[in-house]
């Protein structure tokens, strides 16, 4: 029985692809294009768990990959890089009509968020949120599942937790964390899990 759920956003809500973003800036930067990810992940962490802002991570960025293009193109390309994963939009508004008590934990940016939040109705159904960014901390650390629980007053055992990454799932699960390793391809088997447990 559980009696409250804890969303991942990243691969579970909202599907992501940052090639779309290497294909939109790539005419400007002087990097290579294969390089580029590579490149941005120290401070795609950076931004993630709040050591600089969303206005240092584009500057560091144009610098970084000798970026010539506007900054309102470079904004742009980093945030629309999601899809809406549908089933689970559904379900959502399903769990939200049967009043069931919904949350999100993820691994974002202040950039990200403030795209998503405004362009995807879904997030209208959860009632609070722990983003890294603002927590200062980031999945797997047991620290921020901790730091959920005690923000959402919920009792981790009673408490189910969707994510696509097994380690956040291993994590979770040494808080006591009720589980649930999700993959679009299997939705579903999180149904299937939602029944057993007397959630639908």
């Amino acid at each position: 029985m559980v009696d409250a759920i804890i969303f991942d956003i990243g691969n579970v809500l909202l599907r992501f692809d940052f090639t779309r973003t290497i294909k939109r800036i790539a005419p400007f930067c002087s990097t290579a294009p294969a390089a580029i990810l590579e490149l941005l992940e120290p401070w795609k962490l950076d931004l993630e768990s709040g050591r600089v802002s969303g206005s240092d991570f584009l500057n560091e960025v144009t610098r970084v990959l000798g970026y010539s293009g506007s900054r309102a193109e470079l904004q742009s390309a980093w945030q629309e890089i999601f899809s809406a994963n549908l089933p689970m939009h559904d379900l959502v508004a399903s769990l939200s009509s049967l009043k069931v008590p919904l949350y999100l934990l993820s691994n974002t940016n202040n950039l990200h968020a403030d795209y998503f939040l405004s362009e995807y109705p879904v997030f209208a159904h959860f009632t609070d949120a722990v983003y890294s960014h603002e927590a200062g901390l980031m999945k797997p650390d047991v620290e921020i599942y901790h730091h959920a629980l005690e923000k959402f007053k919920l009792a981790a055992p009673t408490t189910l937790f969707i994510d696509d990454l097994l380690p956040n799932i291993e994590a979770a699960r040494t808080v006591n964390l009720t589980t649930h390793h999700y993959h679009h391809d299997r939705h579903a088997s999180l149904l299937e899990e939602l029944r057993k447990l007397h959630v639908l």
